[in-house]
């Protein structure tokens, strides 16, 4: 039996696969596709998303791949700015810049190229699981001409999961759905023009984006009615791009039309079997936070399995929906909102405003309550690599417990009046203390959780 079967190897499937794999879990990932879909779909991942990629050991090639962002700009049909997310130049809290633009192919790739460094993970394309069921030892994972056992099944199979079926998981709609015709080019010559900014254009009638993607890659989105048509043709394309760019500029490499959703699913497990990413949850792509709330799934989810495959108590995994959901809403949120501006005029309206990134808590779960747990720990000169199994104290000064201390985020820890913070290996505070003493009560207490984790081994 293997530790873990994952359903699905997009962005969201292909992390979890190293953030276990690093850790010597056993694992199978069951992709319906048998290769990397060559076409780009997600483009943007924030700092949040590359520490993460560095928690498996691969930003660093990850970064040469990317195109640091400056922001997004919100204007109305009159070409008045209406709320200004300008990015900081600078390496953000995270460690990394705040926002980074990419092509998906190049990032599954770069994935599964890091899948290949583990012995105890295997990566099986062209499966297409259609059913799973449990009992007291493990889950049945099923596909057409076979099957495996599993401890624990997580689907990352999309937006729509059949996993997500098999469990009677029932979307919620949040309130938001609309229909976009979404073109991807690719220069032929240099367009300085077009900047480097992405562009929401707010307008009732023709709501629109620009989006200034890797190398020669430019995206436009456009808002359509449901009297339009599914499939658009190269004339019509270039129609509605005529504002902007003609075929002497660029190929037009893909176009596809998508409906923008909010969901969320009612459960995001059953008994042994978790749903993450698209699976469990959909936001319109404003913030293009939907990939990276999937990439927070799965490293909320992966140092609990983790643990409890190696002797934790298994009720650590009822803390998965309860701290991810809070979370995930509040970036569907936060969408939902940008889209109804999108979709209004209001020209004239003065002077913008200035949006800043958020990074919502989570919600109750392993964690106490005390000042600062369940937010996101800033990365203090690169910290997260100096802990074996990724917990470690940021601290004032040195603690003199079993976990590495690093010293340092003197903002953070003034804002939430502490002496120090346990960091999780997803980056977010398991505990805090207001000073030496409390706080290394608090280590005390959570050091048998800590120990179940395993080591990260990134050539296993």
């Amino acid at each position: 039996m293997i530790d873990v079967a994952i359903i699905g190897c997009g962005p969201t499937g292909a992390l979890l696969g190293n953030l276990l794999g690093c850790r010597g879990m056993r694992v199978a990932i069951f992709e319906k596709q048998r290769e990397v879909f060559t076409l780009p779909r997600a483009v943007h991942f924030d700092g949040e998303a590359m520490r993460l990629f560095q928690s498996v050991g691969l930003a660093d090639a990850l970064v040469r791949a990317t195109r640091v962002n400056p922001g997004m700009l919100f204007k109305d049909a009159g070409g008045t700015t209406l709320v200004d997310w300008s990015r900081d130049p600078k390496i953000g809290p995270m460690g990394w810049h705040e926002s980074y633009r990419f092509n998906q192919p190049d990032l599954e790739r770069h994935l599964r190229v890091g899948l290949g460094r583990f012995r105890t993970v295997t990566l099986r394309t062209g499966v297409a699981v259609h059913d799973v069921s449990q009992d007291a030892d493990g889950v049945s994972v099923v596909w057409e001409d076979g099957g495996t056992r599993a401890r624990y099944v997580v689907a990352c199979d999309g937006a729509e999961s059949t996993i997500r079926r098999v469990i009677g998981a029932k979307l919620e709609d949040l309130g938001f759905q609309e229909r976009w015709l979404v073109v991807d080019l690719v220069l032929r010559r240099e367009r300085a023009d077009l900047g480097d900014y992405s562009i929401q254009f707010c307008d009732a009638d023709a709501p629109s984006t620009y989006v200034r993607g890797v190398g020669d890659r430019r995206r436009w989105e456009f808002r359509i009615s449901d009297a339009d048509p599914d499939e658009f043709d190269a004339a019509q394309i270039w129609a509605r791009l005529a504002r902007w760019i003609t075929p002497d500029d660029a190929d037009l490499e893909r176009h596809a039309v998508y409906t923008f959703r909010s969901r969320i699913a009612d459960h995001w497990r059953s008994g042994r079997v978790f749903l993450a990413g698209d699976a469990a949850h959909q936001m319109p792509p404003f913030m293009g936070q939907g990939m990276g709330a999937g990439l927070r799934d799965v490293a909320n989810l992966a140092w609990k399995i983790s643990a409890v495959c190696n002797g934790a108590d298994p009720f650590l995994l009822d803390s998965y929906q309860s701290e991810r959901e809070p979370n995930a809403r509040a970036f569907i949120d936060l969408s939902v909102d940008l889209g109804r501006l999108i979709n209004q005029t209001a020209a004239g309206s003065g002077p913008a405003g200035q949006m800043r990134s958020i990074w919502p808590k989570l919600g109750p779960g392993v964690g106490a309550s005390g000042a600062g747990v369940g937010t996101l720990v800033p990365q203090v000169d690169r910290a997260d690599d100096r802990a074996p199994n990724g917990f470690y104290a940021l601290v004032r000064a040195v603690a003199g417990t079993e976990l590495p201390d690093v010293i340092g985020g003197l903002d953070w820890l003034d804002t939430h009046d502490i002496f120090g913070a346990i960091v999780r290996p997803d980056g977010y505070a398991l505990a805090s203390g207001q000073d030496a003493a409390e706080f290394n009560s608090e280590v005390e207490r959570f050091l048998p959780l800590i120990s179940t984790v395993p080591d990260r081994n990134f050539d296993a």
